[in-house]
């Protein structure tokens, strides 16, 4: 296990979280088509969504549609041939943009686990751009009885790179990088290509509001993905919502509360595939989160 400790500028940083998102998989069959014949599958979810959380007493406003060109995305993540990066290392490495653009590539770094202090305890950031997340997702687990849910923290640190086909190797994907010890990972020559060949075209849909208390509102979204070059069969879809935390990374408890039954209720919807594969487990193939 790999455990970034240090400290900035002689402080020792200890990340609070800033937000917490509830994820739950969807049958991507239900979205058969292209990012525009599928849009009438959307709107069909989303009025699902709106009957279900209202038999529950719980409103929505809003709806969602994808009129921002920025959340239309090419994405695909590096590591090594053996996956060294996300086994050794809890590491995920993802370069994104905009779909059709030639601007530069957002590169993302990401710790992932499902030890809240683990990941808290990281200190990486970029280099030259000091955005750092740490957040929380809850996801649904199969069970034979009732519901069930866990938890998984990521801190993650975001870069830029012009030319992603500069990215050879380790040393070339962390060069962006600080806070970053050698011990642990990679060796820095270590070649690195795209994880299982896969390119994704990733639609984000958003717009919907969850009111899970007078002044809480969680933001929608439902994210669909295809390969590249099979634009007419999604092969992940994933609909989740997110509120921030305060300060001390807390959140008044009837909001928790409510966004628990959220959850229960979208267990239980037709649409939702409890035993789907999260976005990293598809792409990575034997991941398990």
């Amino acid at each position: 296990m790999l455990l970034f400790a240090g400290s900035w500028g002689g402080v020792d940083m200890q990340a609070e979280l800033t937000s917490r998102e509830y994820k739950v998989t969807l049958f991507e069959g239900k979205f058969a088509g292209n990012d525009k014949t599928c849009l009438p599958a959307v709107k069909e979810f989303w009025t699902h969504i709106i009957k279900l959380l209202a038999e529950n007493g719980i409103s929505t406003v809003g709806k969602l549609n994808q009129a921002d060109p920025e959340k239309q995305r090419d994405l695909f993540f590096l590591d090594t041939l053996d996956k060294a990066l996300y086994r050794q290392s809890d590491l995920v490495f993802r370069l994104r943009r905009a779909a059709y653009s030639r601007a530069d590539w957002e590169l993302t770094l990401k710790f992932r686990h499902g030890d809240r202090l683990l990941a808290g305890a990281q200190v990486f950031r970029a280099s030259k751009k000091d955005k750092v997340k740490f957040e929380e997702d809850v996801k649904i687990v199969v069970s034979s009885d009732a519901p069930r849910f866990w938890a998984l923290f990521s801190r993650s640190a975001e870069a830029q790179v012009r030319d992603a086909e500069t990215l050879k190797t380790v040393g070339d994907c962390l060069a962006l990088y600080e806070k970053l010890p050698k011990k642990s990972l990679p060796l820095g020559d270590t070649p690195v290509s795209r994880v299982n060949d896969l390119t994704v075209r990733e639609h984000v849909f958003e717009g919907g509001y969850l009111e899970l208390d007078d002044d809480v509102e969680a933001e929608c979204a439902m994210i669909l993905w295809w390969k590249q070059g099979e634009p007419d069969a999604p092969v992940a879809a994933e609909f989740s919502f997110r509120f921030d935390l305060d300060n001390n990374g807390e959140a008044e408890s009837k909001v928790v509360r409510t966004a628990w039954k959220v959850l229960t209720a979208l267990a239980q919807s037709p649409w939702v595939n409890p035993k789907g594969k999260t976005k990293t487990a598809l792409a990575y193939g034997d991941a398990d989160v």
